[in-house]
């Protein structure tokens, strides 16, 4: 007797797209459900089987360009507003380039349908093979191997549960690796058991298994280093187009703004000050670097104002300024007190299409598109920054704007290079104008924190300001966003030797796991006779 797979086949596969991508914005900020995500994972191993029973490449491509768009509609809407604000351009234009970028922003996904549709095309792999080892690698390459404007691994979907996300210990690109290996058990074990309770168990015990390594990390001690007080900044600054920089009742009123919520911090500060912190384009378009450069940004009043903070609270100040340095760069800022000496820290990674245009020396017409974008230059990897707290203690941190706390392999390289107590994010999320995206962007500092073994602090010009330890937990009250907000945040910081496994190893090992399990799985797996070929034909 045929036996029917538990799993029914649908009409038009496509359609699950859908709900896939719902799925998927469920998973994210500001919903936050980790069952969304593995449902999610659950529908794209479905469909990505279901794909490979036609093997149509026609039907791939479509598939990869759906789900993209999809994936960017609901997930990251938001970024419509950033083009529109870029390009300058009215709705029609805006919208045609959010909706081409749309067809490719999630291009990650056709490295799993293509690479799926061609390993059952040329092998026979048996289900357990193609789930527990073909996909996840699939979906861990994918991670690795596909450069995105806004980077979005797919352990970015769990990251809001606190035991499971602690698997990101050794990695993002593993915690994914992990998650897809479990949803496809959970496949399986609907797909192929029929035994009671006794046949669900081998599908299981792997993810109680994954379960106790999360408990075990987050059981962890960590040593501490000393705790310091900070205080940061929220001044609200609207974004602003470079029309503005020319407006001196503007660019006053900023200034001034700025300087009077660093008084009122000052003044009802709780505890004594170790630090202020002032976010990314709290003051834009200017610096305090006295450049002789004709295209330099030095404001006497800017240096005037960051001085004075430093000379009232007997503190150093982090703050955010735009310098001309062998050209122009997004710089971050340490002013030390007494001695009032500057040190300073350049962006490394920048935000396409608003802190440099690509292909724009091939396509010069491309600037009248984006005639917001800015032409900086990015720095170069240096040591950790230092000060010395009321106490006398000498504390060291990392330095990160905006963009950069995506990138795990950045965040590594540096504490690798100089390792330091605790990471500081300076970030301007207004040109978004969307809680959603500041959200996001502050859950994958979310991830870091795990990862590095490390408090990340953030710092947003209109929120969202906020803090986690290196389990990922919130440790303050979030400021509301676009409204201006002063949090004071008593910080333990962690010893500078500190480590963990991704730290340790980074992500190599598991991607050459990766690519050897798909090397094992294709030659290990007997080959598929050609359409073509008659039924009893013996291939030599």
């Amino acid at each position: 007797m045929r036996k029917h797979s538990k799993i029914p086949k649908i009409k038009y596969p496509l359609l699950l797209l859908i709900p896939a991508a719902i799925l998927f914005a469920l998973a994210l900020e500001p919903f936050g459900f980790t069952s969304a995500g593995f449902l999610c994972i659950f529908l794209l191993l479905y469909f990505t089987k279901q794909l490979t029973t036609t093997s149509n490449w026609k039907q791939t491509l479509t598939s990869t360009l759906l789900f993209s768009s999809l994936v960017t509609l609901t997930s990251f809407y938001w970024i419509w507003n950033a083009i529109r604000n870029i390009s300058g351009q009215g709705v029609i234009l805006s919208s045609l380039l959010f909706l081409i970028y749309a067809l490719v922003s999630f291009y990650k996904i056709g490295i799993i349908f293509f690479g799926s549709v061609f390993f059952t095309k040329q092998r026979k792999i048996k289900d357990t093979y193609f789930f527990l080892l073909v996909l996840p690698s699939l979906f861990l390459i994918s991670d690795w191997i596909c450069p995105m404007v806004f980077p979005v691994y797919w352990g970015d979907l769990f990251r809001n549960n606190i035991i499971w996300r602690q698997m990101a210990r050794l990695g993002t690109e593993v915690l994914g690796f992990v998650s897809v290996i479990s949803a496809s058990l959970l496949y399986l074990m609907i797909l192929k058991s029929d035994k009671g309770i006794r046949g669900y168990l081998p599908y299981l015990l792997p993810i109680v298994c994954f379960f106790t390594i999360n408990l075990y990390f987050l059981a962890e001690t960590i040593p501490q280093g000393p705790t310091i007080h900070l205080t940061l900044l929220q001044p609200n600054t609207e974004y602003a187009k470079r029309e503005v920089q020319e407006n001196q009742v503007w660019m006053t009123k900023t200034i001034q703004s700025v300087y009077d919520i660093g008084l009122e911090a000052i003044r009802n500060s709780p505890k004594p000050i170790d630090l202020i912190v002032i976010p990314e384009s709290a003051i834009p378009f200017l610096g305090t670097l006295d450049s002789k450069d004709q295209n330099s940004t030095y404001s006497k009043s800017f240096v005037e104002i960051t001085e004075s903070l430093v000379r009232n609270s007997n503190a150093p100040l982090v703050f955010n300024e735009l310098v001309s340095d062998e050209g122009s760069r997004n710089s971050f800022t340490l002013l030390h007190p007494i001695s009032m000496l500057s040190e300073r820290r350049y962006k490394q990674i920048l935000l396409p299409f608003g802190e440099y245009l690509p292909g724009e020396k091939q396509m010069p017409w491309l600037r009248s598109l984006f005639p917001e974008t800015s032409r900086h230059m990015p720095g170069k990897l240096t040591d950790a920054l230092r000060f010395q707290t009321k106490t006398g203690e000498t504390v060291t941190f990392s330095p990160l704007i905006c963009y950069e706390i995506l990138y795990p392999d950045l965040v590594r390289k540096m504490i690798e290079h100089s390792p330091p107590e605790f990471i500081l994010n300076l970030t301007n999320d207004s040109w978004f104008e969307s809680q959603t995206e500041t959200m996001q962007h502050a859950g994958a500092g979310r991830l870091r924190s795990i990862e590095s073994g490390r408090p990340i602090v953030r710092v947003a010009v209109t929120g969202l300001t906020t803090a986690f330890d290196p389990w990922g937990r919130e440790m303050m009250g979030e400021l509301q966003t676009f409204q201006k907000g002063i949090g004071y945040l008593d910080l333990p910081t962690v010893l500078e030797e500190r480590t963990t496994p991704y730290i340790q190893f980074g992500p190599s090992p598991w991607r050459f796991m990766a690519v050897f399990l798909i090397f094992f799985v294709f030659f290990r797996s007997p080959r598929r006779i050609l359409s073509n070929k008659m039924k009893n034909e013996i291939e030599i």
